[in-house]
């Protein structure tokens, strides 16, 4: 490549363009409500094309392609019209050669059948979806016992140390993202864990964890670090059949949908994942694997928790089963740091909602089959967790209370009685008529999940929201003995 003198002379190339193309154009008030046909040879015309148009004319009911071309004396306008309901006209020809009427509607009858072409491509690349992009999993390397209770015991210390000192807390900070990154989910687990009598250090320890989550930092090859924030859009599904599958790489058509939406300035990266998470796959790996969605959208691919030609197996192997299921997840997304301001967000939610949820609902139907849908506003990826969970739990809990209380004579009839179950990371709530021993429902209420899920948050929001209810509730403790 090299510069042109401004004086240059520019000669013409010889790759000729296509015979037709056909285009929108923008003027003063956006987009035209036309579209253009432009005919590079000779006789080359530029015209004007438009739809929906119902003009009659001799021949319009023939099978097959029929076309006709008339003159329209209040508008001293030539048009083309044919019976695919297209109409072209404004015709502005280029050069000397002014073709008769047959000629004029040869040229667009033929443009006309690569109208159809066309439209036929975009219908096929809509069908066959997005390019697929590379899957990448995060690393799974569980360490040799010695050397984990090293790293459990230098990671506890190091939050002992860090609290109170802002120096010693970014250390921490960094030290607890390559502990996630390094693919052994027990190495922080177990630090936090052993230090539940040390308040101050275990809440350090998980809220840098919870940071390295929601405030991602990419560094690039070229050594530029890009921050991010990650957000979440809540999605609740039905199904009739088992198994939930996680991969939606059409999701990516939800991007610009939503950075308009939100208002999300135009040089501002935000990115969807196409990687749906559920509460059972949250809770696998405690959130920990999240730390690795940011550099894996970077670098261009998409990110699975799960091997994915395992995963898929299995989930066709379970769709076939009958097996009604209300499903949980969340839809993560990616903001540059300070892109979406939290009360910019709140206040466009609905706007957000509007504009997400066709597309999200044609992605989702695209790969696996559900019954209804319902799809929360957007919000930080924490608090997405927290509220959408909240949500989700009072819903299932509240149509089981209705339809008990229905069948009973009154919610005042009632008790509940709730016993933690390891196995759903929740409360089985059991509810039965006041004095009685036999459970009439069962509903489930699940931990949010988290680096350090909270079980006893979780049996306070239930005890509110049986209190605010007005049921009586009481915890049962599994007995082993």
């Amino acid at each position: 490549m090299k510069s042109l003198p401004r004086n240059a002379r520019i000669r013409g190339e010889p790759f000729l363009p296509n015979r037709f193309i056909f285009g929108d154009a923008v003027d003063e008030q956006g987009l035209e409500g036309t579209e253009y046909l432009v005919h590079t040879e000779s006789p080359a015309f530029v015209c004007r094309l438009v739809g929906n148009d119902d003009t009659d004319f001799p021949g319009r009911e023939r099978d097959g392609l029929a076309s006709a071309v008339l003159f329209d004396d209040e508008e001293n306008l030539t048009v083309y019209v044919c019976n695919l309901r297209l109409r072209l006209f404004d015709f502005n020809f280029y050069d000397e050669i002014e073709p008769s009427v047959g000629e004029l509607q040869e040229i667009c009858d033929e443009a006309m059948r690569v109208y159809q072409q066309l439209h036929k491509a975009y219908a096929d690349r809509d069908a066959a979806g997005p390019e697929p992009r590379e899957m990448r999993t995060g690393p799974t390397k569980p360490l040799p016992p010695a050397e984990r209770q090293l790293a459990v015991g230098r990671l506890a210390e190091q939050a002992r140390q860090a609290v109170g000192k802002p120096m010693e807390a970014a250390q921490l900070a960094a030290a607890v993202q390559m502990a996630l990154l390094a693919g052994d989910q027990a190495v922080f687990t177990e630090a936090q864990l052993s230090l539940g009598g040390e308040t101050a250090a275990r809440q350090l320890l998980v809220n840098s964890a919870r940071d390295a989550v929601a405030f991602p930092e990419v560094m690039r090859k070229d050594g530029h670090v890009v921050s991010f924030e990650l957000w979440a859009l809540p999605f609740a599904f039905s199904r009739s059949q088992g198994g939930v599958w996680w991969h939606f790489p059409r999701l990516e058509s939800l991007e610009v949908a939503l950075a308009d939406a939100l208002e999300v300035p135009e040089k501002s990266i935000l990115w969807i994942s196409p990687t749906l998470f559920t509460v059972d796959m949250l809770n696998e790996r405690a959130c920990q694997d999240l730390v690795q969605l940011a550099p894996v959208m970077d670098a261009g691919c998409d990110f699975a928790p799960l091997d994915p030609d395992s995963s898929r197996a299995t989930y066709e192997a379970a769709r076939k089963t009958s097996e009604p299921q209300l499903v949980m997840s969340w839809i993560p997304f990616l903001v540059e740091r300070g892109a979406l301001p939290p009360d910019r967000a709140r206040r466009l939610a609905r706007r957000a909602l509007d504009a997400a949820m066709p597309l999200v609902q044609q992605a989702i139907a695209a790969e696996m089959e559900y019954g209804e849908a319902e799809l929360f506003a957007p919000l930080p990826w924490w608090e997405a967790l927290s509220s959408g969970m909240r949500a989700w739990n009072r819903k299932r809990l509240g149509v089981s209370v209705a339809l008990l209380a229905t069948s009973q004579g009154g919610i005042e009839k009632l008790e509940a009685v709730a016993e933690y179950q390891p196995e759903i990371q929740g409360y089985e709530v059991g509810l039965r008529l006041k004095g009685g021993e036999e459970i009439a429902a069962r509903v489930p209420w699940l931990v949010v999940p988290d680096v350090a899920p909270d079980r006893d948050a979780s049996w306070r929001d239930l005890s509110d929201c049986l209190r605010e209810a007005g049921i009586p509730l009481s915890q049962s403790v599994a007995r082993l003995h």
